[in-house]
């Protein structure tokens, strides 16, 4: 996706509205900020992605709100964004079906790219991986301290 400056601007104005006490006491507000982020996300605005994804997920209002989520958080991810990445190594690990299949090997392998970005929950989940193995990792202290390193 390329770089949309009207879906930046939108996110920029959607994540300030989302954050300010304006969104939460007024539905018509929420609605229009929904409508921005979607804006973003829909021009691959990174922020707006990962944003809208996780609100779509945890808290849309039926299962394919909950998948669409899945899907925005998935882009997310692909364009860098370490919570995103996050997720969506725990929906590869656990299978969100039919958007994504369980997949242990992307599940370490997006853990990681979370990780070196420091994400302190991929961190975490890595040192307990290679600790104690898991995912088809067999436990290796020295990576597991690599990993623990990265957290302090």
């Amino acid at each position: 996706m390329a770089l949309s400056i009207p879906g930046t601007l939108a996110s920029w104005v959607a994540y300030g509205l989302f954050r300010s006490p304006l969104a939460r006491h007024s539905e018509r507000t929420h609605h229009w900020v929904m409508k921005l982020f979607r804006y973003g996300a829909e021009r691959g605005n990174r922020l707006a992605l990962a944003t809208y994804g996780a609100l779509l997920h945890f808290r849309g209002a039926d299962e394919g709100s909950r998948l669409q989520g899945a899907l925005y958080i998935k882009a997310a991810a692909e364009l860098g964004d370490a919570r995103s990445q996050w997720l969506l190594a725990q929906f590869y690990e656990k299978g969100l079906l039919p958007v994504i299949p369980h997949n242990p090997r992307l599940a370490v392998e997006t853990l990681e790219r979370s990780g070196q970005q420091g994400h302190p929950l991929a961190l975490k989940r890595l040192v307990d991986l290679y600790r104690q193995g898991g995912l088809g990792i067999e436990p290796d202290p020295k990576r597991a301290e690599h990993w623990d390193s990265r957290r302090r």
